[in-house]
């Protein structure tokens, strides 16, 4: 029989041990307590209104240039507001929220804090500014969100809430917010209620709002449309600096009038209403704009037969595009001079324009990825603001607490039970904001993951434009190009949204499948069929979903079959779901593997992993059900991949 046999002095270390575990664990949540204590009494003490609408001042004269500072200095002043109680200095700090996530296009949390906002606002009797600014930023941030009939509810509260030029802003916001939905007959009889006893800035708002509309409306002929935009611009030239939100105005009211001239086939007409408009946006240096106007020149000459015209223009849009910091705006002068170069005969000037094209979209895409970080960043900022508010609210309430334990203490089994609350409370806090910080660590995931156009391919459909340069194929080189610089376009467009549909997706892979057909056509034959019926556009799915296995089939099965292969992509309806079905004939997925390099390997691998994980995100944050399912055909006879999609989807994070 075996004993073990302990020193007293190693019985005394582990019974200290655990001792001091315990203690740990008991002085453990009275610490986290002291904590929010300390906070809620130090901010207590040098909370004062006075210090509070400074940093409040501070942090609007930081939040354009840096909403990092900004932000810090609204975490004091909110911390300090809930110490104090005041509700009208938190409703502030809400404000001064939502208008930084407005800078930052974060509209989602921009409405959450007015809303906060308008909640501690509507507590007072007298409507005051601020009450009246938390009802302007909820109306603005739910039409941003396409939430219509919310924003015109807030916008009818607004009106009756209101009066002289503040109410005339409602009364302009209505309208844009019916002319968004529609309602065009509605929205001109909101302008045209509006008071003419307004200043000169104002006014031409007006009148742009009014213009845009009757050219929905088809009521007001292009031209006097245009005389309208000419006047505005002609007073705004003597009014001085020009408010961002007017520009925008008028560009928007430009763009409804030059594409009725368009339809019309009123070329000239539109050409001067640009050039009009180009003159005015060289005086303010809104150089952005007059890079867009002359694309649009050259596209309107090109419909006019004046291609040296439009040649002459396009390359000057090009110019001013390469001085801006604007690889957005470089990259689609870039894509336009090259699809004009190609279609002049011009191939080698066109492959030069389309590769600067595609530096730009890699300077776009990086800038794009530093500004999502910066923006990610500034949302858990105010994760960080929105905790330190609750800490210092609970330790408000444990202050509470301790006071009543020090007049009663015959109480005190109840001032236990109440620190067991709180800590029940700050327990469901921490978890809440640990759900809130998983939630926004699977979205930046979920971008990171998101399906982009293979490289391989763009660099093998450059080599093959080159291909057909050398063999003096200029016109299966042009026509080439074309189709590739159009599908770039399409994965441009798509690339910035979670979601698209599926007439979107299936417009991108018919030419998709196009260009592979081209540059394998002695290798396989395919057919693309969607079952009649089915509503493509009542379909989402995540851009570039599909795209890859049909890459697949053509490069690792059809590629190597000896004879010509056949491909088909088929989209029927089952039941409540849409199955994307992709059969190939070709070596099959085992015989690709045996002669694949290990690069090769290792690059399928990765990225059909990366799909995986996408959908499994899409499918834990959206609560959706896309699946994928990949059968092997006996006797290495080809592969069938099954893709489901959800026919009816409101994705909701």
């Amino acid at each position: 029989m075996l004993t073990f046999r302990h020193k007293p002095e190693e019985v005394r270390k582990t019974q200290l041990t655990i001792l001091i575990g315990v203690m740990l664990l008991i002085a453990a949540p009275g610490f986290a307590q002291s904590k929010k204590q300390e906070a809620y009494r130090s901010y207590k003490e040098k909370s004062s209104s006075s210090s509070v609408s400074q940093m409040l001042s501070d942090a609007t004269r930081l939040k354009a240039n840096s909403p990092a500072a900004a932000l810090e200095k609204v975490q004091e002043a909110l911390a300090m507001s809930v110490a104090d109680g005041s509700e009208t200095n938190q409703a502030k700090c809400y404000l001064l929220l939502g208008e930084i996530n407005e800078q930052i296009s974060a509209w989602t949390l921009a409405r959450e804090n007015y809303l906060k906002a308008y909640q501690l606002l509507n507590n007072q009797k007298v409507i005051s500014a601020d009450h009246l600014k938390a009802i302007k930023g909820l109306g603005n941030s739910s039409l941003q969100l396409k939430m219509i009939p919310e924003a015109l509810n807030y916008f009818e509260e607004g009106i009756s809430k209101s009066s002289g030029r503040q109410k005339a802003e409602f009364e302009l916001a209505k309208s844009e917010a019916q002319y968004q939905a529609g309602d065009y007959k509605e929205a001109s009889q909101t302008v045209e209620s509006l008071s003419n006893n307004a200043d000169d800035e104002f006014k031409t708002r007006t009148e742009n709002q009014q213009t845009k509309i009757d050219t929905r409306l088809n009521t007001n002929k292009p031209s006097a449309g245009s005389k309208i935009f000419d006047n505005s611009l002609n007073t705004l030239r003597s009014g001085g600096n020009v408010p961002a939100q007017t520009n925008q105005s008028l560009n928007e009211t430009k763009e409804e009038i030059a594409n009725t001239y368009r339809g019309r086939q009123q070329y000239d007409e539109e050409i001067a209403l640009r050039k009009n408009a180009i003159e005015y946006n060289r005086e303010i240096d809104n150089l952005s704009e007059v890079a867009k106007d002359k694309v649009e020149i050259s596209k309107t000459l090109e419909a006019k037969g004046e291609k040296a015209e439009a040649l002459l223009e396009l390359e000057d849009a090009v110019r001013i595009a390469e001085s801006l910091d604007n690889p957005k705006e470089k990259a689609n002068a870039f894509l336009s001079l090259a699809d004009l170069y190609e279609k002049n005969g011009r191939s080698t000037q066109a492959l030069n324009a389309y590769k600067k094209y595609s530096r730009s979209i890699s300077e776009f895409q990086t800038r794009y990825d530093s500004e999502q970080v910066i923006r990610d960043s500034l949302i858990r900022k105010q994760k960080d603001i929105e905790q330190l508010s609750t800490d210092v609210s609970l330790g408000k309430q444990e202050d509470a607490v301790q006071e009543a334990v020090v007049f009663r203490q015959q109480l005190v089994i109840y001032g236990l039970m109440a620190i067991i609350v709180v800590i029940a409370l700050a327990a469901y806090f921490i978890y809440r904001s640990a759900q809130s910080r998983q939630v926004a660590n699977q979205m930046l995931a979920l971008k990171s993951l998101r399906s982009q156009m293979n490289p391989h391919f763009i660099f093998n459909a450059l080599n093959s434009v080159n291909h057909f340069i050398a063999q003096q194929d200029e016109r299966t080189a042009n026509k080439f190009l074309s189709d590739f610089s159009l599908l770039m376009r399409l994965v441009l467009e798509n690339s910035e949204q979670d979601f698209i549909s599926l007439s979107q997706e299936q417009e991108m892979l018919a030419l998709y499948l196009k260009l592979e057909h081209y540059r394998f056509r002695d290798k396989f034959d395919y057919e693309f069929a969607i079952e009649p019926g089915i509503n493509s556009d009542a379909v989402e799915l995540p851009p570039m979903l599909i795209q890859p296995y049909i890459e697949n089939a053509v490069w690792h099965g059809l590629r190597y079959k000896e004879g010509r292969g056949r491909l088909s992509v088929q989209i029927v309806q089952i039941s409540n779901e849409i199955e994307v079905k992709i059969s190939d004939n070709g070596i099959g997925r085992k015989k690709s593997a045996e002669i694949k390099t290990a690069n090769q390997r290792k690059h399928n691998s990765t990225g059909l992993k990366n799909i995986r994980e996408r959908l499994s995100i899409i499918n834990k944050v959206y609560h959706a059900n896309y699946r994928v399912e990949i059968d092997d055909l006996a006797n290495d006879a080809g592969t069938t991949v099954r893709i489901y999609l959800p026919i009816a989807n409101v994705m909701t994070a």
